[in-house]
């Protein structure tokens, strides 16, 4: 079964990290908004549980080096829960190959980078990724990503501040809120026929502000009551 790695979410504005931070503060989980990785017109910062993540993006500028794809919905008003990655136990390129040669809109395999010093320098990052399309009914598209051999020990000590300090341990059991169900299920039962592999991902019908909820995993009895940012809602276990 394919499991979380991160889900990207898109703030509105620095006032929308300032009111998240307030809202994980209440909660006891840990987040720093001026953390993080900044480019041209963009900055992110993760909430981090465990190995997995919101990766939370704030555009700054309208002209910015963030994913083109991405950084153009941005410009026409989407928030909020954009994409939920799932982390690879089998090569991209032939997973991304087995979706195209099946139908499936899937982009090319592409490395992470990062330019900055006016455009002249570039960061490539140890992981590829490819992008879905939207889940029908949805503006939540499905990533499937690639880390380098050893890229994830390589950034563990940059996994910081983590929520494991307070036993907050994962992320899983995600569901996708759509207002197409049915045809939402279909695309993602022809997906997991077409991979051969179950995604750890559910589909119900969306009936509030709500389009992704995610199931934070503890540790110890850390009393978690549960937090929304933006249209992703984080609950503890048994909700």
């Amino acid at each position: 079964m394919l499991e979380i790695d991160h889900i990207v979410l898109h703030a509105d504005s620095a006032k929308d990290l300032k009111s998240f931070k307030a809202k994980l503060d209440e909660a006891g989980i840990p987040f720093e908004p001026t953390w993080g990785k900044k480019a041209k017109g963009f900055q992110i910062s993760n909430i981090w549980f465990g190995k997995q993540y919101l990766e939370v993006v704030n555009i700054t500028e309208a002209e910015n080096l963030w994913q083109p794809k991405w950084a153009k919905r941005h410009s026409v008003g989407e928030r909020g829960a954009y994409c939920i990655f799932f982390k690879l136990t089998t090569p991209i390129s032939v997973l991304n190959q087995t979706l195209q040669n099946s139908g499936i809109i899937v982009t090319q395999p592409e490395r992470t980078e990062f330019k900055w010093f006016a455009g002249l320098l570039t960061k490539k990052l140890p992981w590829q990724f490819c992008l879905t399309s939207k889940i029908p009914g949805t503006n939540i598209e499905v990533g499937f990503i690639e880390y380098d051999d050893g890229a994830e020990q390589k950034f563990a000590p940059y996994m910081v501040p983590n929520s494991t300090d307070i036993g907050l341990t994962g992320l899983t059991k995600p569901t996708v809120y759509s207002n197409e169900p049915n045809e939402a299920r279909h695309w993602l039962e022809k997906l997991q026929a077409i991979i051969g592999c179950t995604v750890n991902l559910s589909i119900e019908e969306r009936i509030n502000q709500v389009a992704l909820q995610l199931i934070v995993t503890t540790s110890n009895e850390y009393n978690f009551s549960g937090v929304e940012l933006s249209d992703v809602s984080l609950n503890p276990a048994g909700n």
